[in-house]
This record gives C-alpha cells, structure tokens and sequence, in this order.
C-alpha cells in the first residue's frame, strides 16, 4: 500500500471518530461557571454531572456526597499534587480570595480531572466539545544530517480527561541531506468509552547516519577509519548506512476493571531498505555484508501483560510498571526473516522533597530464529524501542553502538522539578533531569558473563506543555564520545 492512502485512511478514520464521539454525552457540561464565593461554588455543583462513561482504576469518579466531602482533593490537579492553588484568570479573583487550596494531598489519576481542569488546558470548543492544539516547529542544523526543518502538531479532544479523549499528532521532519522522521499518529485511551486502549501510527524514517559497527558486544568503534587527518583514514562515512524503515502499527489494549493488570497485543507492517553510503570497501557494512543487508519485511504480531501503577502515565511522580511482551515474526504474517522476541521491562518512580522523582527503566530482550543485523538493535516491549545507543537506550553512544540477539539495559534518572507554573495561560513544567545508562549485549550461543557493562552519562533538559506534550532535549556522554537528542514524550513509557 502507498503511503499516501495509508494516511487517507488514517485521516478518515480520525474524522470518523470525532463525528462518534461528537453524539455522545459530554462527561462535564463545558459551559464556564464564575463562582464569587466557595459556598456559592459548591451550591452550583450539583449541575455538574458525577459521572463517567467508563470505569477505570485511574479514573473513578466519586459520588456527590464523597466529592463534597472531599472538595480539597477534588481541587488538586497533577502538576502540583502537594500543594496547589486553584486559579481561573482575573474572571475567578474573588472566589480565590475566598477559598485558597493548602497541601491537598492527592493522586490526580484518580480523580479523572474536573471541570476546571478541562478549562484551564482547552483552547478552543467545537461545539460543546473543548479541544487541545499544541505544537512545536523543528528547526536546526547538524553537522551529520545538515539543515533540519520541520513541525510536530498534535490535536487533543478534552471531552473526557483521562488524560484525554483521544490525541491526534501529525509531525514533519527532513532535512536538506535526506534525512526524513515522518509521523502521523492517533491515540484513543478509552476506545468508544470502555477500557480498551487503540493506538494507530504510521511513521516514516530515512536515517542517512545509522551505524553498523558489526556484532556483539566488543564490537570496536575506530575514530581514526573517520578523520581525515588520520594516517589510518578510510571514510568519514565509514560506519554509516541509510535506512528507511517505514512501518504500520495498530496496538490495543485491555485494562481489566478495578486492577492493575492490562494485557495488549498488537500487528505492524513494516520494510527496511539498506543503502551504504560507499559502494567500495570504504564501507563497513558493504564489505561485511551481514546477514540482513538485502532488507526486507520484518512484520509482526506480539501479546502482552502489564502491572501498571503509576499516577500518571506522562512524567509520572510514583509507582511501577512491570510488562512481558512475547513477539512473533512469522512466515504467516509475510515477515522475510521469521524469528522471535520475548521482552522483561520494568520502570519505578520514587518521589521525594517533593520536587525530586527518582526513576529506573530495566529492559531485557531475547532473540532467536532468523535474525537480520537491523533487527538486532531492537527492544519489542509495550512500546518498540532502539537499541543501545540512540535516543532510546545508552544515550551519548552513536546509534545501534551494540546489537545482539540478547541485550539488556538499566537506567537511572533524578527528574528534578525546576519550574511549574502558567505562561500565557498555559501550563509549562520544566525538568532537569540528570542520568546514568548501562547496558551490554551477549550471544545466547556462547559464554554468558556479567562483565564488560557499557555506560553512558549525561543530562535531559524536559519541557511538559499542559501535563501530556513533552518535549526533551537531551546531552550524554559515552566512550564513544558526545551525543544530543531531540525527542518528544515521555521517556520511560
């Protein structure tokens, strides 16, 4: 298929769903109520509808008894869940005179937002329906890739907050170089207001610099093969490939009501084409030729079960998450290299002084069957990720630095919370996040040891628009040298 019908139909079914979720009840009406007192406030909340059209253990709205009961809670939102002060513009001064907010104490994942909260972050209603729009330009340039330029946008409908309705992001990047990262995405939390989570994503990446440094976990990265000043020069491009590697991905999940516990599965199509820069033997991967180098289908299918408790499922503050993904490329699903995956991940979240969240990412992935050198690289969790080096996994290491059919990674971060207030209306939260990766890989096939761990160290600058737009800019430092990332979400998702 053509990746412009796949975008017509991604489009179509996009317009679709708003038309389905524009006829349903709204889950709080969107008309703005000015309170001028706290007694008159909560005398007009029984207009509000304590309800939601779904149950879900992050969000389980109270009755209006316990509601009232507990109006300080009710108040609270995410970004200040210690201490907070509910404000609504120059409109609400008075009732904030009235009624200030001291140290509620609460976990916003099970409150399901309120009204104010859709208010505060909505810019703009169609309808009664309040929407989202956010959106950064992509502007910079890079000694590799050359003159980068493009947009990520994405669209939130806000009529049910957990943490939305569903999400639509489109994002253009190329450079004058070649160098493409395309993305159109749609993200539905609660699928027709139930507890099965859709997500839908077509993506479209030509790497004009990724690496093929050879196999295993010694693999040796020889500077003096790249500089031209080097008696021992070759290439600057010696180590380089272009790939593109296109994929369709459809992912659904199952939260089981009133638990932790959700199972998922999910279906990608995708088609790696492998191009060296040089056509000689001043190319690594030309004169290695490692299996795989003809490209080819690797399309898949893989199931899941996740433990998940965290508060919140972007730039979470406390609990855990444990998943076991099994994948599966199989000749049925058209895949040119059949082979397997079975992923252990773990992620924690530890707050303290209330400005500061310690977290750990643990990953795991086992390989076997007919595996190509692209695919080596690859994490099949919840989420696919790269492998270690890149953006991903061992930041500050040159992408793809170590690929195996075994591979495991640890990472530690201290998300320090350096500012958390409202600009222009809008809430902005701002991190610094200090890490330290480590990971190695091994060949199942011979000596397994736990020595000769690989790391990396650095900093990740991350910027939190409205609680769910993020955006990191991220400095680390390996043995192999420097490296700096630009990437939008959450890191350990």
């Amino acid at each position: 298929m053509r990746p412009i019908r796949l975008l017509i139909i991604i489009a179509a079914f996009f317009l679709a769903l708003s038309a389905l979720e524009a006829s349903k009840p709204a889950l709080y009406p969107q008309k703005r109520k000015t309170p001028t007192s706290a007694a008159k406030a909560f005398n007009k909340s029984a207009t509000v509808k304590k309800y939601l059209p779904f149950k879900s253990s992050r969000a389980v709205l109270k009755d209006k008894k316990a509601s009232e009961r507990k109006k300080e809670e009710q108040r609270a939102i995410y970004n200040d869940i210690r201490e907070t002060y509910w404000s609504e513009e120059d409109e609400e001064d008075e009732y904030r005179e009235n009624s200030i907010v001291s140290t509620a104490r609460s976990d916003f994942a099970e409150m399901g937002g309120d009204i104010k909260t859709v208010m505060k972050k909505h810019h703009f209603s169609l309808g009664d329906t309040p929407y989202s729009i956010q959106g950064l330009p992509i502007i910079y340039t890079s000694k590799s890739t050359g003159f980068n330029l493009g947009a990520i946008v994405s669209l939130a409908n806000l009529k049910y907050e957990d943490p939305y309705t569903y999400k639509f992001t489109l994002q253009y990047w190329a450079s004058d170089r070649g160098a493409k990262k395309h993305e159109i995405a749609l993200d539905i939390p609660h699928f027709f207001s139930t507890n099965w989570h859709v997500r839908l994503a077509y993506t479209y990446p030509v790497g004009i610099t990724e690496r093929y440094y050879g196999v295993g976990n010694s693999t040796v990265n020889n500077t003096a093969f790249i500089d031209p000043d080097s008696p021992s020069f070759i290439s600057r491009t010696y180590y380089q490939y272009k790939l593109t590697y296109p994929r369709f991905s459809f992912d659904m999940e199952y939260k089981i009501p009133h638990q932790d516990f959700s199972i998922y599965a999910g279906i990608a199509l995708d088609k790696a084409s492998i191009d060296p820069h040089n056509e000689d033997a001043r190319s690594k991967i030309y004169t290695e030729k490692p299996y795989g180098y003809g490209g080819g289908n690797t399309n898949y299918v893989k199931v899941g079960l996740k433990y998940d408790t965290r508060d919140y499922p972007f730039n979470p503050t406390r609990g855990i998450t444990i998943a076991a993904t099994y994948t599966n490329h199989g000749k049925f699903i058209k895949s040119d290299y059949p082979h397997s995956n079975i992923n252990l991940a773990y992620m924690g979240f530890f707050s303290f002084w209330r400005y500061f969240t310690f977290s750990q990412r643990l990953m795991v992935d086992q390989m076997w069957g007919s595996l190509p050198f692209f695919a080596l690289s690859e994490f099949k969790s919840y989420n696919d990720y790269g492998g270690l080096g890149g953006s991903d996994f061992l930041r500050g290491a040159p992408s793809y630095r170590y690929i195996d059919n075994l591979k495991l990674a640890n990472q530690f971060e201290l998300r320090a919370r350096i500012y958390n207030g409202r600009i222009f209306s809008q809430r902005l939260m701002i991190h610094f996040n200090p890490f330290w990766d480590m990971g190695r890989v091994w060949d199942r096939r011979k000596k397994f040891s736990f020595d000769s761990f690989h790391h990396s160290v650095g900093n990740e600058f991350r910027f939190t628009w409205n609680e769910n737009f993020i955006t990191s800019f991220t400095i680390g430092k390996s043995g192999d040298g420097m490296a700096t990332y630009l990437t939008f979400g959450e890191t350990f998702m």
